[in-house]
């Protein structure tokens, strides 16, 4: 008789830990999911993440899938771009714990959700270069003319833009 209750009792934790399937990654962690605080400068920065999770504007917050890692690429007219890279590391107190308290249930649990799992850095925190640029077009187009009028030598100039200044100097002999 005594068995009834003892094998009851097994059979309704197995129950209780299959219906419930979490570990402690999961609960003690923070889930399979973190939060990754993104700041530029300057502000106004388009974000991007690779795998791509969507288009953002900093300063915002990314919500990341732990067990994955992540590039950031950070992106403004007249700056350089830049990008940062998110790196997933396994916690090892989380493995320890599942393994101690959840068993088997715990451990694919966690493992299969990235529970056991943290991006690093924690946040992320760019300064663009401003891109240096001089006023005008791309290219200029410049034509000389040369033609005698007498004894002294005329140099015409012609240039796609305006304010381009030549030093025309006579050849030495």
């Amino acid at each position: 008789m005594r068995r009834i209750p003892s094998t009851l009792a097994s059979a309704a934790s197995l129950v209780l830990l299959l219906a419930i399937p979490t570990g402690c990654g999961l609960i003690l962690g923070g889930g399979s999911r973190q939060t990754i605080q993104v700041q530029t400068s300057p502000a106004d920065t388009k974000v991007s993440t690779s795998p791509e999770t969507g288009e953002y504007t900093a300063p915002t917050t990314l919500d990341l899938k732990r067990n994955t890692d992540y590039s950031i690429r950070f992106t403004k007219d007249g700056y350089s771009p830049a990008s940062i890279q998110l790196e997933s590391h396994v916690r090892a107190g989380y493995v320890v714990a599942d393994v101690l308290l959840t068993g088997l249930v715990g451990v694919v649990v966690d493992a299969a959700s990235g529970g056991w799992s943290k991006l690093s850095p924690e946040s992320a925190t760019v300064t663009l270069t401003k891109v240096a640029t001089q006023p005008g077009p791309d290219s200029v187009t410049v034509g000389l003319t040369l033609h005698r009028d007498g004894d002294r030598n005329h140099v015409a100039v012609r240039s796609s833009a305006p304010g381009v200044v030549l030093d025309v100097q006579p050849a030495k002999r």
